[in-house]
């Protein structure tokens, strides 16, 4: 009789872990899916800061481009033609929302380039935060488990190009200028 009851207790044991194994291989999957999308935004952001550091520096590009031309129309004036294109603050945000609408698809390019090369895809890129061109960047997430409900389901990431005293010319509107992809 002993011997018996012993018997049933390790049977219970065993069935009780086999039983439970499929609920810890959930609990892993679910564990590794959370690492899954923390990685992913690892790139995700890592992309979006080289895409904003390439937006600032096209960016830098452009503008020393366009206001030297506009100062080589005005030159031989009787005024400064610098005070003429950027002398107050509503010819500075004139200035950088003409530079940036004429030069969107530049932008762009040159964005896509650095943040595909980075192992992620633009979403935006959004003109002015605090001086500075953001860039976001998305990752579509493929989790361990649930696949299904995650089908169109993106990580995101931020990051931020170098101020720049021609980003705060911006301020005088308080909603950012965003380019879509």
């Amino acid at each position: 009789m002993h011997h018996a009851r012993r018997l049933r207790r390790r049977g219970s044991v065993t069935t009780m872990w086999v039983a439970s194994l499929p609920v810890f291989m959930i609990f892993f999957m679910f564990l590794g899916s959370m690492v899954i999308a923390w990685m992913q935004h690892g790139v995700a952001q890592k992309a979006a800061d080289a895409g904003g550091l390439a937006a600032t520096k096209k960016l830098d590009e452009v503008t020393g481009q366009q206001l030297q031309a506009q100062i080589s129309q005005l030159a031989g004036n009787t005024f400064n033609p610098v005070e003429a294109i950027i002398g107050t603050p509503e010819l500075k945000h004139l200035f950088i929302k003409g530079v940036i609408r004429s030069n969107e698809e530049a932008i762009k390019k040159e964005v896509r380039k650095y943040v595909e090369k980075n192992g992620a895809k633009p979403s935006k890129i959004i003109f002015f935060e605090d001086g500075r061109v953001v860039v976001e960047a998305k990752i579509k997430y493929q989790p361990m488990i649930f696949q299904d409900q995650f089908k169109e389901v993106y990580v995101k990431g931020e990051g931020f190009g170098p101020v720049r005293d021609y980003g705060k010319w911006w301020q005088q509107e308080k909603n950012p200028y965003i380019i879509e992809f």
